[in-house]
């Protein structure tokens, strides 16, 4: 079974090559728009498994917990903001304003996603894949 990181961290890919795809196919087309869907549904599934499995568990050891509690808020405030670019799309936001937001959404996941995979995996690597390898 892949540990829960390194799936974490290949979503983080895959939702890099949709936004790609979307930014290069517009959402005037239907594949565009397809795509869209697709990222949608593959970050909140990332956002939901982070939150039950990996946050969860990084909130119950004391040497982690902070940084959990941390990152839970820091996301809490960014979910909002990006599905709300994501319902703007779907109900037909212009291509000026789909130009604009893409830059806004693609910083604001790429910040993210590093601060996930420079922080929040390795403590939850070293505080629980290590121990359960030893």
């Amino acid at each position: 079974m892949q540990p829960l990181t390194d799936l974490l961290r290949d979503q983080h890919v895959w939702m890099r090559q949709l936004l790609d795809e979307i930014r290069h196919l517009g959402l005037g087309k239907e594949a565009g728009r397809a795509r869209l869907r697709q990222v949608r549904g593959l970050i909140v599934e990332h956002v939901r498994r982070e939150d039950a499995e990996l946050l969860t568990s990084l909130q119950r050891h004391p040497a982690t917990k902070a940084l959990a509690q941390t990152h839970a808020a820091e996301m809490r405030h960014l979910s909002g903001e990006i599905l709300a670019l994501f319902e703007s799309w779907q109900h037909g936001a212009g291509d000026l304003a789909f130009a604009r937001n893409y830059g806004r959404l693609l910083g604001l996941l790429n910040l993210r996603w590093t601060r996930e995979e420079v922080h929040l995996y390795p403590a939850y690597e070293d505080h629980f894949l290590r121990a359960d390898t030893a």
